[in-house]
């Protein structure tokens, strides 16, 4: 009775706290940079942007080695501190510095420009990557039963959700206007001094290990025998192809929203963050809802009802120029959000409780280090996209008068192609191998074989 009761209750509400506060750092962090990064260096840096996507295609081939990399490297560590934590330590200084020299880069030429943004970008990577995949992985490792995942993981989306407000709510407080630099750079200090207390409290109460998997560093995949055993997997193909789209989604809403306020609303930056920040609370206000929903229906049906009720309020976008009626549609596809943000993080740790079961070994940061490289490759499509669409419309440099196409083109991107990409998710979930049933049974089996590995750490 002792054993079952720490296996489903085995940390407080305030390590969990603590741990779900990371989410905040990361999505705050990630959320600004994403948003903002392209407006500051193609409207205030006039940087042209082929420039630009030519920087973000080179930033994804160095995240085809980097991301699986880390990823794998952290599943092989063995220290002290565990295999998780010691990656959050060493990239929590970085990401802030850089965070802060984002804003200033030098303007004397495009290629001298191109080249820090490029560099930048790599570097970012490399410590956020650090960071944040850490805290991933340890997510589906700590937390093993569906109540305590669903309790956890609605704390996670609630503090994620907190700093995705932030992202967009706090930079518009500084950044008068989208060509304004100085409010980039005050921007990045604040973004900086946030995200480090969060990170200092999430490395100090929030990031723990479990003792019985201390023997999984010992495992015999390769880098690459790992990699091509995990793509082996349907379930993981499926999830990827998911977690991918979602992705796509936000970084292409982040990318153009602030030109959809400012040429079809004709609102300030703040009022445009402001839009995307009530969405946010409302997906915040409707997490209980999901969490029950998950227990109920299982991830993969509660999933399917999250994207379908995104989705279609977000059609009304293409047909209104009013602020008012953005912020009320905005609301309502908040609904949905909220259970699309909710799932996309939860439902892969069902893929690494099945890997666990084949292998013996929880290796979440291969899993992670694969997804965090199609993170970057959605981040990649969804420039290459809004670079397609402005240069066919004739805004290969930014114009504070566009035409017509322009408009429709920008109305596109905030609608049709989202659109379609939430329809793949809704094909791949319907093939998810995920049912609630199978769920519950990996639990049963899962639980036997941890009790074997605390045996087996115990005799060591």
């Amino acid at each position: 009775m002792k054993n079952e009761k720490s296996s489903s209750q085995r940390y407080g509400l305030g390590q969990k706290l603590a741990f779900g506060q990371g989410s905040f750092a990361a999505w705050f962090i990630n959320s600004a940079f994403n948003v903002w990064v392209f407006t500051f260096y193609f409207v205030a840096v006039k940087l042209p942007i082929m420039y630009i996507m030519l920087a973000f295609i080179l930033w994804t081939i160095w995240n085809a080695f980097n991301d699986p990399m880390i990823g794998y490297l952290s599943d092989r560590t063995h220290t002290r501190f565990g295999r998780r934590r010691p990656y959050i330590m060493v990239g929590t200084i970085p990401i802030l510095i850089i965070e802060i020299i984002l804003w200033i880069p030098p303007t004397n030429s495009y290629f001298i420009t191109f080249l820090y943004l490029l560099i930048i970008l790599i570097c970012y990577d490399l410590f956020y990557t650090s960071v944040t995949l850490s805290f991933d992985t340890l997510f589906p490792e700590l937390y093993n039963s569906v109540e305590e995942r669903a309790q956890v993981n609605t704390i996670k989306q609630i503090f994620a959700t907190i700093g995705l407000i932030a992202a967009f709510l706090i930079p518009g407080l500084f950044i008068a206007e989208i060509s304004d630099k100085q409010g980039y750079l005050i921007n990045g200090i604040v973004t900086s001094i946030i995200v480090g207390i969060t990170l200092l409290i999430g490395i100090i109460w929030g990031t723990k290990e479990r003792k019985e998997f201390t023997l999984d560093h010992q495992h015999e995949f390769t880098l690459f025998k790992g990699l091509k055993y995990t793509l082996k997997s349907r379930g993981f193909v499926l999830y990827t192809i998911m977690f991918f789209l979602y992705e796509y989604v936000i970084l292409l809403l982040g990318t153009v929203v602030q030109l959809y306020g400012k040429h079809i609303l004709h609102s300030t930056p703040f009022m445009t963050s402001l839009l995307l920040g009530v969405m946010f609370i409302m997906g915040i206000f409707t997490v209980l809802i999901w969490m029950k929903l998950d227990i109920k229906l299982g991830s993969r049906k509660a999933y399917m009802i999250a994207i379908i009720a995104y989705f279609i309020p977000s059609l009304w976008l293409l047909f209104i120029d009013t602020y008012a009626i953005a912020l009320i549609t905005v609301i309502i596809m908040g609904i949905g959000f909220g259970g699309m943000l909710y799932f996309i993080y939860l439902i892969i740790a069902d893929v690494i409780d099945e890997d666990e079961l084949k292998t013996g070994v929880r290796r979440e940061g291969t899993f992670f280090g694969i997804t965090n490289f199609f993170m970057r490759l959605a981040m990649i499509l969804s420039i290459v996209t809004v670079s397609l669409v402005f240069t066919s419309t004739g805004w290969e440099t930014y114009t504070p008068n566009p035409g017509a196409d322009v408009i429709l083109g920008i109305k596109i991107l905030v609608v049709v192609f989202p659109g379609i990409a939430l329809g793949v998710s809704l094909i791949c979930l319907y093939l998810y191998p995920y049912t609630k049933q199978r769920v519950q049974e990996m639990k049963q089996e899962l639980k036997t074989l941890h009790e074997k590995k605390m045996d087996k750490v115990q005799s060591q």
